[in-house]
């Protein structure tokens, strides 16, 4: 009981490590494309009807974009906003709540097949977990997924177990069953990793389920039927952003699940070793841990079946889910196995974890402009008026920060320039190497802009990456 308790108490650690590191990146982080488009699009001050409008491609200024994530997420954080304030900030706190949240849910999700000293481990490698701490800032509905998918695999093995309300159990696995699926297309994976381990679980060990059966074909029969303009939209999507290629067979994702070539060389070779180990129980012993493993599995193969026959999905953002379940497997099989030596093998992914961390916490392979940074320059100055050559989607994600609102300044395109301003910034999104990547590209034609016009004298002038911001008064 006081080594339960120990783990426990470690374990409460552990989660409140993981949301302060995840809360560090979380101010330290900036924008770029995707999330200047999301947030443009839920704007809470807007009916429902121009959403819809902004979602389906609507940029204001006669630029189309249309979005392709699910609706749900789009009013979820459009609610979030209209409660507690439209700023970015607030919008990136709705994901470092449910990325933080995750680590609880590992926890219990850990419990059903390990003591608390090894669920302390699975939650402490989650917790350590780069690309998990990367998108519990994202202003988009991963670390959302993670949470209820993570919730919803809980609730399911609950049902096999019987040891809960089974009514309530029933009610909450339907309700979380229709919200990932409704949040994120890509969870049927999930459901399709279910229905293979109850398939097996008959045959292996005669069980029926009927009724957990029952309740998984009624959620998704529930999901198409309140999703079905959805789903007929993105069928019709013929191409994504991520293309299948080569170096996936060498990777299956691991590189960027764990944020380095080496700690994601590492993982991939204990997740293969025990795969090869394991095909006997695999085919012919119907564990509960199957189950994580199917799931596992079904993502590399129905990703890899629907790149190849219709519009490419590999993106390790699309399978975020399965990237909690990968470190409970390993450490699973690494606990279940003859391992001499494992739990010291279990302290060097720790080990590794961390060293990991501190190297590349800001190597996010996502550059993103140091728009905080140039406000900064802003408010600690005299001048509170900015002009840019952006979109509105740009000058609209720049006027949402609390630090933009706090000094009161002000922003607005070029084409708008009045008489009356005698004294602005220039601010220009100079080769952002989210569009071009690294480079040393001469500075944008549109950055000249004043420099051409004589009657505005240039005080200051401040180049950083992706930016140029100059300081003007008129003559």
């Amino acid at each position: 009981m006081e080594k339960n308790n120990k783990y426990l108490v470690l374990t409460i650690t552990a989660i409140t490590i993981g949301f302060l590191v995840r809360y560090f990146y979380f101010i330290q982080l900036d924008g770029w494309f995707d999330e200047w488009n999301m947030f443009y699009t839920v704007d809470p001050s807007l009916t429902n009807i121009e959403t819809w409008k902004r979602y389906f491609g609507d940029r204001g200024d006669g630029g189309y974009l249309p979005e392709y994530y699910p609706p749900i997420n789009a009013f979820i954080l459009k609610l979030f906003l209209y409660t507690f304030g439209n700023t970015v900030e607030n919008a990136r706190i709705l994901s470092l709540i449910f990325g933080s949240g995750s680590l609880v849910i590992i926890y219990f999700l850990s419990k059903c097949f390990l003591n608390t000293k090894n669920s302390f481990i699975v939650t402490l490698l989650v917790s350590l977990n780069l690309f998990l701490i990367w998108q519990s800032s994202e202003i988009r509905p991963h670390s959302f997924v993670v949470f209820f998918s993570l919730l919803n695999i809980l609730l399911f093995i609950k049902l096999l177990d019987k040891n809960f309300s089974i009514t309530l159990t029933y009610l909450s696995y339907i309700l979380s069953s229709i919200l990932i699926l409704s949040a994120w297309p890509f969870t049927l994976i999930i459901f399709f990793g279910k229905i293979i381990y109850l398939i097996q679980d008959f045959i292996v060990n005669k069980k029926k389920n009927i009724f957990i059966n029952i309740t998984i074909f009624s959620s998704l029969i529930i999901y198409i039927l309140l999703n079905i303009d959805y789903l007929l939209y993105h069928l019709a999507r013929d191409e994504h952003y991520t293309k299948l290629y080569l170096g996936f067979f060498y990777s299956y994702h691991f590189r960027s699940f764990f944020g380095s070539i080496f700690l994601g060389g590492i993982f991939l070779s204990l997740f293969a070793i025990m795969i090869l180990t394991n095909l006997k129980n695999l085919f012919l012993i119907n564990k509960k841990n199957n189950l994580i493993l199917i799931i596992i599995l079904s993502s590399y193969f129905l990703t890899i079946i629907y790149s190849i026959i219709g519009a490419s999905v590999i993106s390790p953002k699309y399978v975020i889910f399965i990237l909690p379940l990968i470190i409970l497997w390993i450490v699973i099989q690494t606990v279940e196995s003859k391992i001499k030596y494992k739990n010291h093998l279990l302290l060097l992914l720790i080990f590794f974890s961390i060293i990991n961390l501190v190297i590349n916490f800001f190597n996010n392979p996502i550059d993103r402009p140091p728009t905080k940074k140039l406000l900064k320059i802003v408010a600690n100055s005299k001048t509170n008026k900015i002009y840019t050559h952006e979109s509105l989607v740009f000058n609209n994600f720049v006027k949402s920060h609390k630090i933009f609102k706090k000094n009161n300044l002000e922003i607005g395109r070029v084409s708008n320039l009045t008489l009356k301003d005698k004294n602005f910034w220039f601010l220009c999104l100079n080769n952002p190497r989210f569009a071009v990547g690294d480079n040393n590209f001469q500075d944008e034609k549109k950055c000249d802009f004043f420099n051409k016009k004589n009657n505005y004298l240039l005080k200051k002038e401040i180049k950083v990456i992706d930016y140029i911001l100059r300081q003007y008064e008129k003559n």
